[in-house]
């Protein structure tokens, strides 16, 4: 199975990117960012944690919400990427700025990270996988076909992040934006589990002055050059 791995900072489009190469390609995209969040939606409303006791998880708890017969990460083309829990679609739940908190208070967890890790391993055995995250690259497929870190400037990310916010209904200043985006960068750096860095091997893409069509193109080209 071939696995790409796309890693970077907040805002620096990865996800869309990953989307987008994984359909080109008729890969399966996984979204790390999204098995996160489902973890942290199902320890709060189906395990009874809350923001102050879900610094302390039991690791049987994160074992029990990514048992295979009631947890599903599913991906198509048409319909993008879901996640099954117990025959219901939690997807529509997952963007929301309560679970925003708590994945972040999770995800900095040895054991979560563990057990999504085990998760994104099953995927790579079923599928040719495109993967994007914070620590794909780095951690979890340290062995991955290609491996890229996308990144560009606090100012472009930033305004990036600001018109994504707008359309959800969420308002504010640039200067706010900005420095959301430098508090995530530092707290992704600098946290003592799988921190953001750029994974030995990877080729690099800042794409502050690309737009998105010349950010894919470049980055097929990549692929297409290892793929021969």
């Amino acid at each position: 199975m071939h696995i790409i791995t796309i890693d970077g900072p907040t805002a620096s489009g990865k996800s869309t990117i990953a989307r987008m190469l994984a359909k080109e390609l008729h890969y399966y995209y996984v979204c790390s960012g999204l098995l996160y969040r489902a973890l942290a939606y199902l320890l709060v409303n189906h395990y009874g944690y809350t923001e102050s006791t879900v610094t302390h998880v039991e690791p049987k708890d994160i074992a029990a919400c990514f048992e295979p017969e009631k947890f599903m990460y599913l991906y198509d083309g048409q319909n993008g990427e879901r996640i099954i829990f117990d025959n219901e679609d939690i997807t529509g739940y997952l963007k929301d700025s309560f679970i925003d908190r708590i994945t972040s208070i999770t995800s900095v967890s040895e054991y979560v990270r563990h057990f999504v890790t085990l998760l994104q391993h099953s995927l790579a055995a079923d599928h040719n996988i495109v993967i994007d995250g914070r620590d794909t690259g780095s951690t979890v497929f340290p062995h991955a076909d290609v491996k890229f870190f996308l990144t560009a400037s606090v100012e472009v990310r930033a305004q990036r992040w600001l018109n994504d916010q707008n359309k959800r209904g969420h308002h504010f200043s640039v200067q706010e934006a900005v420095d959301k985006i430098v508090d995530r960068d530092r707290r992704d750096m600098q946290r003592a589990v799988a921190p953001l860095i750029i994974p030995e091997g990877a080729i690099i893409v800042d794409n502050s002055n690309f737009t998105l069509q010349q950010t894919f193109d470049e980055m097929l080209a990549h692929v297409k050059v290892v793929e021969k």
